[in-house]
């Protein structure tokens, strides 16, 4: 039997271009979704799709590594100083990204980004939303100099090795449509959440926002999981993390 009370929660997605027309019209009734921006712009268009007071969507701000590459470092923390925290549940989608420039200067920058946010979330007790993509190792050092534990590491790509670490710190990791590279992925279940990453396209196919529903059908299927078990846990996992 469903469970009808049970939602599919899709921790990580990103709707700023999308119209708030369609965004209404997508979004399902049993679904939880966390948007994330990724610049000031994009922050400033959550500001007003939060307006509509959509049931079910909430937002995370923030500032992506990338914003480095076309603003000076100043301008950044400006930014970040700008954005009313107070209206997200989470801060992100932040964190470090070394495959978008081999500037050690750039990289320098967004660490210093990083840590300021991360700093935010750690004073305003929020989860944050971690973008780690060749970056895995610093992230985790960066992370081991503070005591704020709600982490969700995005995407998840590092070594084994880096993955124990993250899970042996109580940290969050999210899969989207395949298989995360988590070993022992039934004894972790208390440390997963499932995402879209919406509009970014699976299988070479155009996302709609209801997909996150595909999402959780391809995890369950890979790991032979009930889908009303999967949703009970991710749900009892963004209990434990979000306030709502």
């Amino acid at each position: 039997m469903v469970n009808k009370d049970l939602k599919f929660i899709d921790i990580h997605c990103h709707y700023d271009d999308v119209p708030i027309d369609k965004l209404k019209f997508e979004f399902s009734f049993d679904q939880i979704s966390v948007a994330a921006a990724v610049s000031y712009d994009s922050y400033n268009k959550y500001e007003n799709i939060r307006l509509e007071k959509i049931d079910g969507l909430y937002f995370a701000y923030g500032l992506y590594p990338d914003v480095v590459l076309n603003n000076s470092l100043s301008t950044c923390l400006d930014q970040i100083e700008n954005i009313n925290f107070d209206h997200a549940i989470a801060i992100g989608e932040i964190g470090i990204d070394y495959k978008i420039t081999k500037n050690k200067e750039k990289r320098k920058e967004q660490e210093i980004i990083f840590q300021k946010q991360l700093e935010i979330a750690e004073k305003k007790d929020l989860p944050v939303i971690i973008h780690s993509r060749y970056a895995t190792k610093k992230i985790l050092d960066i992370l081991s100099t503070t005591n704020h534990k709600k982490i969700i590491l995005h995407w998840f790509s590092g070594l084994n090795e880096e993955l124990k670490i993250a899970l042996d710190r109580g940290y969050y990791l999210t899969n989207r449509f395949a298989k995360p590279t988590i070993f022992n992925i039934k004894d972790n279940l208390d440390q997963i959440f499932i995402e879209t990453d919406y509009p970014i396209s699976y299988d070479n196919k155009e996302l709609k926002i209801s997909d996150i529903k595909k999402s959780y059908e391809v995890f369950c299927k890979d790991y032979n999981l009930d889908l009303d078990f999967v949703k009970e846990k991710v749900q009892s996992n963004f209990l434990k993390l979000f306030e709502i």
